[in-house]
């Protein structure tokens, strides 16, 4: 047996060292973290694909826990094909092993041994130490013993559970793991805000020449479709009988001014108000962007019917089923229970329903996306040449992280 030890990062990483072997010919691949992010694995799973394509036996031994691990990264390792088995981390009892065995039949194999944690740092620039043991194909018996000693360790089926997709629904249904689609490096509006609480909407109505004439509208019911949570207050919209002035009065300074605080409870929002653009709208699709779907942690969850799939270009996105209630303010269309999808991609969360290619939305409309219950949504296109678009233009006031443009929230 040879032994080498690699200084992180100025000798080698060790994602470039995964890489390299995950790509090359091993019967056997076992990958045992006991603390494990999404982050490392997106870095690995195009090469854990690679390995699976080359009828490579891939195991992950995981330590799994409320805050790093989520569903949808487990739910790619099962849909190519790898077999998991994980422990459930607590405060008093972690599973902290980090060590991986790269098992060839007739060749070298390899153990590697490291530190550091199985993170985008702990698999790049993090210093970490790396001990790598070369096994002849002659001292495969001292490479299966080493193997054999490590099973030993995690033999307790009641710690170390083998992980299916029943088992992966119970873990996110019960708050073990993370059950949502995030993308972690892209901090939440609330962090990044440093919200402690959550007022809401206030509008009013102002109109310098004549305030008594509008008086009367602030006693009207409303007829805007939101869910008035405790934390969010709306006072008022325009229903009917608002619009029909609007129509007659044709003066900009009737309409509502709204002031959005920027401490909503974005967490428990039910309805988003996103202005369109060139890069949302494409050809059946709405494509919202990340750093929005990051801070929705609602509602985006998880759905059931969540797998992977691989898209012409090979690339492996995450895809589910919904249904749409579509509704076009333009022309008064209305579509109930339109069988849809919610893809995930590496850039984008894109919902995809025929009706959008249908209604040809242009730049500068705006799709109110509302979350009814589990996998329904309804989805409103509110036309730039409509009155009521000034209305929920004046919702969009939080600004879509590493951009200029301007989303609003329910």
């Amino acid at each position: 047996m040879e032994v080498k030890f690699y200084n992180q990062p100025l000798d080698k990483q060790l994602f470039e060292i995964l890489s390299e072997r995950l790509k090359g010919n091993f019967e056997r691949v076992v990958l045992c973290a006991g603390f494990v992010k999404d982050s490392a694995i997106d870095m690995i799973l195009e090469d854990v694909k690679i390995a699976r394509e080359n009828d490579t036996s891939v195991e992950l031994v995981l330590g799994l826990d409320k805050k790093n691990t989520s569903k949808d990264m487990l739910s790619k390792l099962l849909n190519l094909g790898c077999k998991i088995r994980y422990h459930l981390n607590t405060e008093d009892a972690k599973f902290e092993t980090r060590i991986f065995f790269f098992d060839s039949k007739n060749d070298t194999s390899y153990i590697y041994m490291t530190g550091g944690k199985f993170s985008e740092g702990g698999l790049t620039n993090n210093n970490s130490l790396i001990a790598e043991m070369c096994y002849s194909a002659e001292e495969k018996r001292d490479f299966n013993m080493a193997r054999a000693a490590f099973e030993s360790g995690i033999s307790d089926t009641d710690r170390f559970i083998t992980l299916d997709d029943e088992k992966l629904s119970e873990l996110a249904k019960s708050g073990d793991i993370v059950a949502r689609i995030t993308e972690r490096r892209i901090p939440t509006i609330n962090e990044r805000y440093n919200s402690e609480g959550s007022t809401g909407v206030v509008s009013e109505y102002n109109d310098e020449a004549d305030t008594d004439k509008y008086k009367e509208l602030l006693n009207k019911d409303i007829d805007i479709d939101i869910s008035n949570e405790d934390n969010i207050t709306v006072q008022h919209g325009f229903g009917d009988e608002v619009e029909q002035r609007l129509k007659t009065e044709q003066e900009e300074k009737v309409i509502s001014k709204i002031v959005y605080e920027q401490n909503v409870d974005f967490d428990n929002a039910s309805t988003i108000i996103l202005p369109l653009t060139k890069a949302n709208i494409k050809d059946d699709e709405i494509r919202i962007p990340p750093a929005i779907v990051t801070s929705m942690n609602r509602f985006f969850e998880y759905p059931e019917s969540y797998h992977v799939e691989s898209d012409e270009a090979g690339n492996l996105n995450e895809m589910a089923s919904i249904t749409i209630d579509f509704v076009d303010n333009g022309n008064g269309e209305e579509k109930d229970n339109i069988p849809s999808k919610m893809i995930m991609t590496s850039k984008h969360l894109a919902l995809k329903c025929e009706c959008f290619k249908e209604a040809d939305s242009c730049d500068g409309d705006i799709i109110r996306i509302i979350k009814v219950e589990g996998e329904k949504y309804k989805c409103e296109i509110i036309r730039k040449d409509t009155n009521e678009f000034k209305v929920w233009n004046e919702f969009c006031k939080t600004t879509i992280k590493g951009t200029s443009k301007k989303f609003g929230v329910m």
